[in-house]
């Protein structure tokens, strides 16, 4: 039995059932408030959500939950698109791994995003890159699915996931520390949960290759060369090759051989 699988057995009864629900109505909920309150009141309401060292050690104890429900995206048009496909994917994973181990998933992000609060208590720490984590669990369990990229242009998640990774990390290289320290604890529950998988398939593939690179040699090599004329089954396929003790004689030479 593996450790998850021991807290699974231990905790699995605390596990909150559609999470992904809770944080999508909750994201959806911020973006009404910010939408239709005054520019002052939606910067206040962010300003609340948003989670800093500071003021979680000031009273504001729901930071470490709330930054969560801040969405990706503010624009009408896109706020849709982006809830829409939170759902689909966190309710793929949860559904594939069961409750217990995607809210740990979830978890893990949120615990090292708030220990970061440590090294950089004023920093507002955000929810994009844990979301970014949700995104690239995703793409790498299901690799093969299609997104109709604009309802047109077909992708595969793949090469979304590898995107969506490369833009975050264009963005975070240039930026400060804290953004830095930000991206790293947001996305650290991605090699926690896939990083030993990934190295068992990296190693296979590279075995792999060496067989076929193996067996590439071996067939490059000759089977049978004659000791007389020095012929091999590769450059000569058209001849036979016979055995005898002082070594294999291709059919040309076996006349010579039997003269001699």
């Amino acid at each position: 039995m593996s450790f998850l699988d021991k807290l699974e057995k231990r905790f699995g009864s605390w596990a909150i059932r559609g999470l992904t629900n809770y944080i999508v109505v909750g994201q959806a909920l911020t973006f009404l408030m910010v939408a239709i309150s005054p520019p002052e009141t939606a910067g206040r309401i962010l300003e609340l959500m948003q989670y800093r060292l500071v003021n979680f050690l000031g009273g504001n104890f729901w930071n470490p939950i709330s930054f969560v429900l801040i969405p990706k995206t503010f624009s009408l048009i896109w706020i849709f698109f982006s809830l829409m496909i939170l759902h689909m994917m966190g309710s793929a994973l949860e559904e594939r791994w069961g409750a217990f181990r995607y809210n740990l998933y979830v978890l893990l992000g949120i615990v090292c995003v708030v220990a970061s609060g440590v090294v950089f208590p004023y920093h507002a720490f955000s929810s994009y890159f844990l979301l970014t984590s949700i995104f690239l669990a995703f793409a790498y369990l299901h690799p093969e699915i299609e997104l109709n990229l604009f309802f047109v242009l077909p992708v595969k998640m793949k090469w979304l996931g590898w995107f969506s990774f490369g833009l975050a990390l264009v963005f975070v290289l240039r930026e400060g520390p804290a953004t830095k320290l930000e991206f790293v604890a947001s996305l650290i529950n991605f090699p926690v949960f896939f990083g030993a998988e990934i190295v068992r398939r990296f190693r296979s593939k590279t075995r792999v290759r060496e067989m076929k690179a193996e067996k590439r040699k071996q067939e490059a090599e000759p089977f049978h060369t004659c000791s007389i004329c020095g012929a091999t089954d590769i450059s000569h396929p058209d001849r036979d090759f016979r055995y005898r003790k002082e070594g294999a004689v291709c059919s040309e030479c076996v006349p010579l051989r039997e003269e001699d």
